[in-house]
C-alpha cells in the first residue's frame, strides 16, 4: 500500500507536469497548462526495463529542487513565478498567487514538498493510467502505451480544431476564418461574464 502511495504521489511530478503545473492543473485557470513530458529513459536511471517509485520521487525531488532557488527547502511565492517565468509559462506566472494560497496548506509563507503533492483522487488517477497491470510500478510498454494514446488524442484534438476553424474546408485557415473564431469565442466570453453579473 506504501509503495501504491508513493509512486501516485510523484507519477503526476515526474511524467507529464512540473511540480507546479500538476499542482495548477487541479484547480484554477491553468488546467490546459502542459509540462515538458520526461522520456522512459530518463525516468529508468538504472535503465532495468522499469520506473520504480523510488525513481519517480528522484525525479520530483530534483524537479522540485530546481524551483527552490535558495535552497531552504520550501518554495516561496517569488521561486514559483521566477521558475515560470523563466521557462516562458506566462499561465502559471498570472495564476501562481491564486495556486500558491490554495496549496500553502500551514500558511507559513512557503511550500513544501508534501504540500505541492497533487490530491489522493489526482494520484490514484494518474497511477492507474500508467500502472495498469497494478504491480506498483511502470514497465516500458505501459510507460510508451499512455504517451501514444496521449499522442494521438492531441493529434484528434488538433484536427478538429483546425476543422472548425477552417470554415469552407479548404484545407487552409484564412486571416478572415481566423478573426470569425476569434470574434466568435470573444462574444462566448462577454455572454458568459453577463450571466455572472
Amino acid at each position: 500500500m506504501k509503495s501504491t502511495m508513493i509512486i501516485g504521489a510523484v507519477v503526476v511530478a515526474a511524467l507529464g507536469v512540473t511540480a507546479v503545473g500538476a499542482a495548477a492543473k487541479e484547480g484554477g485557470k491553468m488546467r490546459h497548462h502542459r509540462g515538458h513530458m520526461l522520456n522512459f529513459e530518463q525516468l529508468d536511471t538504472n535503465a532495468d526495463g522499469f520506473v520504480t517509485p523510488e525513481e519517480l520521487a528522484a525525479q520530483a525531488q530534483a524537479r522540485f529542487d530546481a524551483m527552490d532557488a535558495d535552497k531552504d527547502g520550501g518554495l516561496t511565492l517569488e521561486e514559483l513565478k521566477a521558475h515560470a517565468e523563466a521557462n516562458g509559462k506566462d499561465r502559471m506566472v498570472k495564476g501562481a498567487e491564486r495556486m500558491f494560497s490554495r496549496k500553502d496548506a500551514n500558511g507559513d509563507g512557503t511550500l513544501s514538498p508534501e504540500e505541492m503533492m497533487p490530491s489522493t483522487e489526482r494520484q490514484a488517477k494518474m497511477l492507474g493510467k500508467f500502472d495498469t497491470d497494478g504491480d506498483g510500478k511502470i514497465s516500458t510498454a505501459e510507460y510508451e502505451a499512455v504517451t501514444a494514446d496521449r499522442q494521438s488524442k492531441r493529434a484528434a484534438h488538433k484536427a478538429e480544431m483546425f476543422k472548425k476553424l477552417d470554415t469552407n474546408g479548404d484545407g487552409t485557415i484564412s486571416q478572415e476564418e481566423w478573426d470569425a473564431a476569434k470574434e466568435a469565442r470573444g462574444s462566448k466570453v462577454r455572454g458568459a461574464d453577463t450571466q455572472s453579473n
